[in-house]
Order: C-alpha cells, then sequence, then structure tokens
C-alpha cells in the first residue's frame, strides 16, 4: 500500500510534463517567435522603388522593441503600420534609390509581446528597378564607321515614353524626311542619312520610361560616320592554321576597311580541338567558340579613315609552344579567326 502514492505522484509528473510540452510546442506565443516572411522576398530584383517592406512573424510581437530592431542599409525613412500583431508594414517616406540593393536586418532584440527574443537574427536583401538602359542598337553604340543606312535602331531594357523620345532625342546633322517609331522597347530613327557624313544621336539624362517614369539618369552620346562601301576585315592568311614560331612576338596579318577598333582574343585549346577544327566543315569552324576564358584580350584602334583599305600587321605578347584559338572582332560587326600553331 505505501507504494501507490508514490506511484499516483509519478504518474501526475509525467502528465504535468507532457502537458507542458505539448502546451509549448502547441502555443506559437510560448515560443522563440521566428520571421515567416519578408515583402519584397529575399534576392527578389527589379523591385519599385515605391514598394513598402512588409514583416510577418510567428507570434505576437512587442511593437516598440521589434520596430527599434529593424535595420535598413543604406538607411531609409519611413514609418511603421502593423497591420496585425504578427504583421509590420514599413512605408518609405520617399522613393526608395534606383538600381539600389537594400539590406533588411532584424535584430534579436525583437520581442514577442510575452518578451521572448527573436529565435535568430535575420537578414534580407532586395534590389531595386533599374533605370532604362539600351540593351542593343543597329548599328553598334560604339561602331564609327557605318554604310549608308536608311534608319538606326535602339532596343531598351524596358519601353520608352514615345512622347519623351520625340520631345528629347535629337540627331544632328537632322534628317531628310525623319521619322521616329516606338513599339515596345524598340525605338527606329528613320530618315534618309548622306554619305561620308559623321552623325550624332544624343539622349538626355531626363528620358524616361513609359511605365514607371523613371529617367535614364545619365546622357547617352551615339556618334558614327556613314561610309560608301561595307566594313570588312579578315586575317590575311590563305590557311586556317597560322603557323609562328614560339616565344617570340606574335604578328598577326590582317586587312580592313571601315573598322574603328581591333578586339583580339587569344585563346588554349587542346591538340584534340584544335584537329578538329582544323579539318572541320566550314560551318562548324564558323560556329565554333571556346568554352574557356581567353588567355589574354587586347583592344587596338585602327586609326582608319573613311573607306579606306589597309592592311596592318597586329603584333601581340609572345606565348609558349601550343594550340591556340585568335579571335578577332570588331564594333562594326565584322569578324574572322583563325588556329594559331606556335612551334
Amino acid at each position: 500500500m505505501p507504494r501507490a502514492p508514490l506511484f499516483w505522484s509519478l504518474g501526475i509528473l509525467a502528465l504535468v510534463f507532457v502537458c507542458g510540452v505539448a502546451i509549448y510546442f502547441a502555443a506559437p506565443p510560448l515560443q522563440p517567435p521566428r520571421v515567416l516572411a519578408i515583402e519584397p522576398p529575399g534576392d527578389a530584383r527589379d523591385i519599385l522603388p515605391t514598394s513598402p517592406i512588409t514583416i510577418t512573424f510567428s507570434a505576437p510581437m512587442d511593437r516598440a522593441a521589434t520596430e527599434s530592431a529593424i535595420r535598413f542599409t543604406p538607411r531609409v525613412n519611413g514609418t511603421f503600420a502593423w497591420l496585425d500583431n504578427r504583421t509590420i508594414t514599413f512605408t518609405p517616406r520617399a522613393e526608395l534609390p534606383i538600381s539600389t540593393t537594400l539590406t533588411v536586418r532584424l535584430d534579436a532584440t525583437a520581442r514577442s509581446w510575452l518578451q521572448r527574443p527573436l529565435a535568430e537574427n535575420v537578414v534580407s536583401r532586395f534590389t531595386t528597378l533599374t533605370r532604362p538602359y539600351i540593351v542593343h542598337s543597329t548599328p553598334a553604340l560604339d561602331a564609327q564607321f557605318v554604310y549608308v543606312p536608311d534608319r538606326v535602331t535602339l532596343q531598351f531594357n524596358r519601353a520608352m515614353s514615345a512622347d519623351a523620345l520625340r520631345e528629347h532625342l535629337t540627331i544632328t546633322p537632322t534628317l531628310a524626311h525623319q521619322t521616329l517609331t516606338v513599339h515596345e522597347q524598340t525605338v527606329t530613327l528613320g530618315g534618309f542619312f548622306q554619305p561620308r557624313t559623321r552623325y550624332q544621336i544624343t539622349l538626355p539624362a531626363e528620358l524616361t520610361d513609359a511605365e514607371y517614369g523613371i529617367a535614364l539618369g545619365r546622357i547617352y552620346n551615339w556618334t558614327f560616320e556613314t561610309a560608301d562601301q561595307y566594313p570588312n576585315f579578315s586575317v590575311l592568311n590563305r590557311e586556317r592554321v597560322l603557323k609562328l614560331p614560339a616565344t617570340e612576338p606574335l604578328r598577326i596579318p590582317t586587312q580592313f576597311t571601315n573598322v574603328s577598333r581591333l578586339d583580339v582574343a587569344l585563346y588554349a585549346i587542346s591538340p584534340q580541338t584544335f584537329d578538329s577544327n582544323a579539318h572541320a566543315p566550314f560551318e562548324t569552324w564558323y560556329a565554333f567558340r571556346p568554352a574557356a576564358a581567353p588567355l589574354q584580350t587586347w583592344s587596338i584602334a585602327t586609326h582608319a579613315a573613311p573607306d579606306q583599305y589597309l592592311q596592318q600587321t597586329l603584333e601581340l605578347a609572345p606565348f609558349p609552344r601550343g594550340t591556340y584559338y585568335l579571335q578577332i572582332t570588331t564594333p562594326e560587326g565584322v569578324s574572322d579567326a583563325c588556329l594559331v600553331l606556335l612551334e
């Protein structure tokens, strides 16, 4: 009989322990609070500069302690508002900076209404909307020579304001029968371009996109000279393989017309890749591109005059014996390549 009270006491203690554990895990207010969600989410991009920042917690929070625990980098002024005891929203007083990564930090000093500290520090980042910019143009923005066109095109990362373009885009000298059309992200400037004439197209910094009214933020000056002949370029070598002595400067003979700059890249390739391309059909050879990054690159100005045929030998740094792929491109869009065997 004396053991019965001890048995019941142990049973009651076990029941109290189990119930306590169940209550602890079943009742979020009794646990350290956690962040369930942050909007905009981590690593989000192209967020509107007017977007509020919303944080949702797993438990009702102490409002004053939580607001004091939230930090923004770079610093942002604004106001907090609570949608309920678990959800807080921060509204910037002014627009967030453009093209900027904003870091949101929550220190463990944030506490629940039961004064339990946040389970862990939380860091989240997002990037605001970029400014509009030119992603492609015909001819290229850095092309100096252009065969007499009847139009030029600019493609932006998003649609631009047609009214702002018509008001602010300028071309000097002006074109006869000039037209300007805007279709989504593409802007086309048409008209009669005079041969052997230097043109400058200017896009002012205040030019805005169509949807958000965000300005370019920088001036685009695009200068090119019209020519009577198409640009052309080639390596002066009848064969696909150029054999040169190792450890001496690489001398590459070239010829070109209406080319302003030679962008040279030298790649190391395996003997097997070298041999397969040396004997490959033209289509296969033309499409070949090395997988690895170039060993070295050079940019060489030609200082050429319009419509002038030139030959120029490029003298590059020496390289050890081996098999290589040489590619030469130009802002005007013409290019050539060859295999280089250094012996």
